[in-house]
């Protein structure tokens, strides 16, 4: 693609709009309240869109088309199933109807704090910046290998999408987090149909495509990375991602459970159709390759771009670009900004009531967004590892994705537990974090990365759980204020 093309085009003016719609509805923030939560202003349809954008990373799309390509049905089964059906099933079941009781709280921190105490507030707020912080970075660094499929220079890519998600993101909140959100969901998903289009009509259409499919791409049993996908799945079905710090905050700036509950059904029916689309694109994929096509790469992680570059027609391909870029920005900035409300909100703060210290918040968290932006976008140009998420946010492997592997396990049982209404306290939290900490360092080099998922969810369980029942000489609820 050439730098003044069509398609080049397409993507500039996507990058302009963003900026300067997200800088234009972040005007005028008078409060910490309106610049975290939005005052609580927007209904369900823009409540929809920010959770669907925020939840569909840059590996949700080009990812996951390279593993359905690499391993068939089994990542079908670890996210419309596990990761998505019945996660949400449960965060509309058992986690919507409490979070409404903590009307008030801004960040994941301050809503432990009221469950586990000041401590608990603070020890969370800095692992929710570790690992908001280290999601920002990862999507920053998918900006660098989308750019392989608009030919563009990836440093450049990686720069001026970093640089545009921080300035807007730290400037305007969660007013501009939510509208380029829109934004940005639209052009995510204006692009999918199209190719599914073209790719049905590569293969003699719907029903010859799936006729072609090789039987080993359709191996369940007999899969040879079976015992892998099972702990894919056991990992899906622990939901730390959708509970995790921006989407705990699209929960509180809800105005009441109803409209929760109605921006989370729909946004699951979409999610799985999403990615229904996305394994057709894969299968295509698989039978272009099996009929004769062979410069589809063997690794499944090139293939989207492969598809791109050769089957794809000038202006969809500035399409397709947009929309990967829009899902990195839409993530990246959700993170970024739980990440500087949270040093600002859960640490600085206290802090300084604590030494009557009198700062303006609000200056404070954009300056902090700011700085954390720049941190992150500077990591990525010195990472240049794709990150291995498998679907969106877990890596069995190291680096980023090991700290936010980590502050997940630390943080989840916790967090549902206490918002499910169990009678907790700050002694249950630090040791089930204590045991956690211990084992998952343990288990990095004892232990094989298939085992290392389901031993340290057993450990937190158990931990936690023993915790509360030895103080309590069996399992209590608390009494709550309605």
């Amino acid at each position: 693609m050439h730098y003044f093309s069509l398609d080049s085009a397409i993507i500039y003016i996507f990058l302009i709009a963003t900026l300067v719609l997200g800088l234009w509805v972040g005007r005028g923030i008078k409060t910490l309240r309106e610049y975290a939560i939005a005052d609580q202003m927007y209904g369900v349809g823009v409540l929809t869109m920010t959770i669907l954008a925020t939840y569909v990373t840059a590996s949700k799309g080009m990812g996951y088309v390279g593993y359905v390509f690499d391993d068939g049905l089994w990542p079908l089964i670890s996210i419309p199933l596990c990761k998505t059906i019945v996660n949400f099933l449960f965060i509309i079941r058992y986690i919507i109807p409490n979070i409404i009781r903590f009307e008030g709280c801004l960040t994941t921190a301050e809503v432990m704090g009221r469950l586990y105490g000041s401590s608990a507030r603070m020890g969370i707020a800095v692992l929710g910046v570790v690992y908001s912080l280290g999601m920002v970075t990862s999507q920053i660094i998918w900006l660098g290998y989308i750019s392989d499929l608009l030919n563009f220079s990836s440093e450049l890519c990686l720069l001026v999408g970093g640089i545009f998600v921080v300035l807007y993101a730290s400037q305007g909140g969660m007013k501009s987090v939510a509208i380029t959100d829109v934004l940005q969901f639209l052009v995510m998903i204006a692009f999918v149909p199209v190719v599914v289009n073209i790719m049905l009509q590569k293969t003699g259409g719907l029903t010859a495509m799936l006729a072609q499919v090789p039987a080993k791409n359709l191996e369940i049993v007999h899969h040879p990375h079976a015992g892998n996908y099972l702990v894919y799945c056991l990992w899906g079905l622990f939901p730390a991602f959708p509970l995790s710090f921006p989407f705990i905050q699209r929960m509180l700036m809800a105005k009441s459970a109803k409209q929760l509950t109605q921006s989370y059904y729909v946004s699951m029916v979409f999610l799985v159709v999403f990615f229904l689309v996305l394994t057709l694109v894969a299968f295509a994929a698989i039978v272009l390759k099996a009929g004769g096509d062979p410069n589809i790469p063997e690794q499944g992680s090139r293939v989207f771009i492969h598809i791109v570059r050769n089957y794809v027609p000038t202006g969809i391909k500035g399409l397709i670009g947009a929309g990967f870029i829009a899902g990195v920005m839409s993530t990246a900035d959700s993170f970024l900004h739980a990440a500087g409300l949270l040093v600002v909100h859960d640490i600085v703060e206290p802090l300084c009531n604590r030494w009557q210290i009198k700062i303006d918040p609000l200056r404070w968290v954009k300056l902090a967004t700011l700085a954390l932006g720049l941190i992150a976008v500077v990591t990525a140009f010195n990472y240049s590892v794709l990150p291995r998420i498998q679907y969106g946010g877990v890596d069995l492997g190291r680096g980023i994705n090991l700290m936010t592997d980590f502050v997940a396990l630390i943080f989840t049982i916790p967090l549902i537990s206490g918002l499910m209404g169990l009678k907790v306290n700050g002694t249950q939290f630090f040791v089930a974090s204590a045991c956690t900490t211990v084992t998952f360092i343990v288990s990095k080099f004892c232990l094989t990365p298939a085992s290392l998922i389901p031993v340290n969810i057993a450990v937190s369980i158990i931990s936690f759980f023993g915790t509360h029942f030895f103080q309590n000489n069996g399992f209590v609820t608390a009494e709550r204020a309605e």
